[in-house]
């Protein structure tokens, strides 16, 4: 088996010791992988290569070697700070201590630019990071950094360092358990020319900061937000947006990104002893879903179909998502709001080749409806889908009028998989004597989740 970057740098620099301490040639005991002294003759660029890929205490070991690598880990450009790297197994609290000051140390000795900084202390509450964390940002802010990566616990939870927003050639930025604020947020005129990527986890918004920090963000692409958490009113507007990605609790969105190729939303509501929902959510999904012209794949989950408007339908121009090829939804299907919701992208999907409904029944008094069996069949349907999966399917009259819809709609059809949730064999044996537009659909029984 090939040895890794890792390991080969690993190899190299175990030669150059063995050199150190015998005082002679490594090349007649491998001489395949190093010639004497090669290491240290290297151009800088790679020698700060080589220490990158080297965990950061090895990479701070490196200074024992010869007086060309004293000082070379001072100028190393991507920094990783792992904790589990100083776990000993003993007194924890000791280890955090050893952590917090060797990492303090490491940046007040460095000498040079930091042009990527990566903190992991996911696995470890650490209730002292935040106070270091805003020296770090601060440090860091006068470095020239382009990428942050911060992956701290979710019980540490802290401020966004206001020297954060002073990081102006940010290209990338990962923070995690973190709270944000209008109070420090550039102004549109300054902000991150530079950055395309923007990931959050476990993020406490207040007011409008999330939609500010977008604002201030001309060139974002990506946009990827997990465990959201807001009771404020967040405006989301870019025409740069490619990628969006919003999961988590929030009561009042605002979206506008009309170039959008992938968008995934799923909102999570609060629930009383009974599981139903006590929280409502204020999002305009209608205009947002009708000003997009480049959507490529949509998924919507959790309660988001439940801020569909009735009146939905009713559009002075319906719009064309030529480019949509891959749907997924969590849905009632019984429910006219968001049946309607559903068929209307169908309708509008001409190049729709996948979807995936996770089937859900919210309220158990709505009345039977008729509605996927009163589809006009002069509109054109599921033309171009090849595989569909239906999960948590109960065999309720909706569930089984769109299977019925579909079967008979979708002439390239080759698979239908369904997870079920205890279907008898007479319903089993319906669904299996239903026609098929398509001589090569199959209908599959499977055991899964949900994927997300």
């Amino acid at each position: 088996m090939p040895m890794s970057e890792t390991e080969l740098v690993r190899l190299a620099l175990t030669v150059k010791v063995y050199q150190m301490d015998h005082g002679s040639s490594p090349t007649k005991i491998c001489k395949s992988v190093v010639d004497e002294d090669i290491i240290s003759n290297l151009p800088e660029a790679l020698r700060d290569k080589i220490l990158c890929c080297l965990p950061i205490k090895e990479a701070v070991g490196t200074c024992l070697l010869s007086r060309t690598w004293r000082y070379t880990w001072a100028s190393m450009t991507e920094l990783m700070f792992r904790r589990a790297d100083f776990a000993s197994g003993n007194d924890s609290a000791d280890d955090d201590r050893r952590f917090l000051k060797f990492t303090d140390m490491f940046l007040f000795l460095h000498n040079g630019p930091i042009l990527k900084f990566c903190l992991n202390t996911v696995a470890n509450e650490m209730v002292s990071t935040g106070g270091y964390l805003y020296r770090w940002m601060l440090m860091l802010s006068r470095n020239k950094i382009k990428e942050i990566q911060l992956q701290t616990s979710i019980r540490d939870s802290y401020k966004v360092p206001s020297s954060f927003f002073s990081c102006d050639e940010l290209e990338y930025v990962y923070l995690r358990a973190c709270v944000f604020t209008s109070l420090h947020l550039p102004p549109p005129s300054k902000g991150f020319k530079q950055l395309h990527t923007l990931r959050l986890e476990y993020v406490t918004v207040e007011g409008n900061s999330l939609g500010d920090l977008v604002a201030s963000c001309p060139n974002l692409e990506k946009l990827n937000i997990r465990g959201l958490c807001s009771q404020s009113n967040i405006n989301i507007r870019s025409t740069k947006l490619k990628v969006l990605k919003i999961e988590g609790w929030f009561t009042h969105l605002n979206l506008h990104a009309p170039y959008l190729t992938s968008v995934w939303i799923r909102l999570e509501l609060s629930s009383d002893t009974d599981g139903a929902s006590t929280t409502r959510c204020n999002f305009n999904l209608s205009p947002f879903i009708a000003s997009l012209s480049d959507v490529e794949t949509i998924r919507f989950h959790g309660h988001i179909l439940e801020c569909v408007e009735r009146e939905f339908l009713i559009l002075k121009q319906p719009k064309l998502f030529n480019r949509l090829t891959e749907i997924s939804l969590e849905i009632n299907l019984g429910d006219l709001k968001e049946a309607n919701f559903a068929l209307y992208l169908f309708q509008h999907a001409p190049n729709l080749r996948f979807f995936k409904l996770k089937l859900i029944s919210r309220n158990s008094m709505v009345p039977r409806v008729h509605f996927w069996e009163s589809i006009d069949r002069d509109v054109c349907l599921f033309q171009n889908v090849e595989v569909v999966g239906l999960f948590d399917f109960t065999g309720s009259f909706a569930e089984f009028g769109f299977l019925k819809l579909l079967l008979e709609e979708a002439p390239v059809l080759r698979k239908v998989g369904i997870i079920d949730k205890g279907l008898d064999r007479t319903v089993l044996k319906n669904l299996l004597k239903l026609r098929r537009a398509s001589k090569d659909a199959e209908i599959l029984i499977l055991e899964a989740c949900f994927p997300h």
